[in-house]
């Protein structure tokens, strides 16, 4: 049986000519360290390299509980009624 992987909410910081990006992204358990470096996987498979973990949340959740937040927000426009608003 495979081992569970566990994710941690951390704050991410990448460094860019005219200054930082900040991020928060739950990142896998191995990886949730302040100071380690990560790539992120951009929604078309490509990876995007150069962020720094800055801190890690001490709550843990396994992979199946982590938030999908693009699907949190499409719900949340379907139920209010806005998803029919951002379409004209």
């Amino acid at each position: 049986m495979a081992k569970p992987v566990f994710y941690r909410q951390c704050r991410l910081v990448k460094r860019i000519e005219n200054g930082e990006l900040h991020l928060v992204s739950w990142i896998p358990e191995p990886h949730a360290a302040a100071g380690r470096f990560v790539k992120l996987r951009e929604p078309d498979g490509s990876w995007d390299d150069g962020w720094v973990v800055v801190g890690a949340g001490h709550n843990r959740l396994p992979a199946a509980d982590v938030p999908d937040f693009h699907e949190l927000s499409k719900a949340h426009l379907r139920a209010s009624g806005d998803a029919e608003t951002a379409k004209k």
